[in-house]
């Protein structure tokens, strides 16, 4: 086969490559489009939760329940799929910096995450991370299920939750979700509030709901972190492919026009003896 017919078969295969990261940088932008603004309206939620807590405590110091835990669990956020340039690697690297005693439970969120562990014999258990922002609430589901067996297992309910995962700028970020921050005490009220469930138990309702959303802002966080990670990742790719695909272009022109040579030369080689003759025979 000629060279620069095989040249140009590679040039095809990489062109289709192309078209398959140009069709991922667009998924992986449209996810960090519709996650950027979710992401704010998360940690603004949260924000109201945690006031409305230090309302809470602020009115009714002494009706809070106790805030002593028995064991931890650590949930660190990574990536489902690949191509994401080193965020896994640098969940993996945080989590070295995390402290750890017996007992305590290591929730890796992600599947390639749970494969580099693995590799690195860190225990955990491994649960499925979302993919796309349609994946959110199976994986919320998954690691409150998770938490939720913990508890009902070791019989001890009282429990700390840390999260571990890459923050939209790309740096490593260590939230404390449980037991609460050390929240500013407020007096948003001149009087004490007149509230329809008793102190306790609502207080336990508004800490349910803010580990909820405080979890899911994090998922959200991370897998947005994951996407500008691949946004960055299949750009340089194609940047890269561009190059390689301008060099075999060239390469199949030049290619081109060495065979085209040969094949003229072939030709005058093959004229040339019929021509002898007749110059032999003609008269001086």
């Amino acid at each position: 086969m000629a060279k620069w017919r095989e040249v140009g078969r590679r040039i095809d295969a990489l062109g289709e490559i192309s078209v398959i990261l140009t069709a991922m940088r667009s998924l992986a932008f449209i996810e960090v489009r519709r996650l950027a603004d979710s992401v704010g309206y998360g940690r603004d939620m949260v924000a109201a939760i945690e006031t409305a807590i230090a309302d809470l405590s602020t009115h009714f110091p002494g009706d809070l329940p106790s805030q002593e835990t028995e064991f931890e669990v650590l949930v660190a956020l990574g990536s489902e799929r690949g191509l994401c340039g080193d965020l896994n690697d640098a969940v993996a690297a945080a989590l070295g910096q995390e402290a750890m005693v017996p007992g305590d439970q290591l929730l890796a969120v992600g599947a390639r995450l749970g494969q580099l562990l693995d590799e690195r014999g860190i225990a955990h258990r491994t649960l499925p991370g979302p993919a796309v922002a349609e994946d959110m609430p199976q994986a919320l589901a998954g690691i409150v299920a998770a938490i939720g067996d913990l508890t009902r297992t070791r019989g001890r309910p009282l429990f700390g939750l840390r999260v571990v995962h890459m923050d939209d700028r790309g740096s490593m970020l260590t939230r404390v979700i449980l037991p609460l921050p050390a929240l500013p005490r407020v007096a948003h009220w001149r009087s004490r509030p007149d509230t329809l469930l008793k102190p306790r138990p609502l207080y336990a309702a508004l800490i349910d709901h803010y580990v909820f959303t405080a979890l899911q802002v994090a998922l959200r966080t991370s897998l947005l972190a994951e996407n500008r990670k691949r946004l960055d990742q299949m750009g340089a790719a194609l940047d890269r492919l561009k190059e390689r695909l301008e060099a075999l272009g060239r390469d199949r022109r030049r290619a081109r026009q060495e065979a085209i040579t040969e094949e003229i030369e072939v030709i005058l080689l093959g004229a040339l003896p019929a021509a002898l003759p007749a110059v032999a025979d003609r008269p001086d």
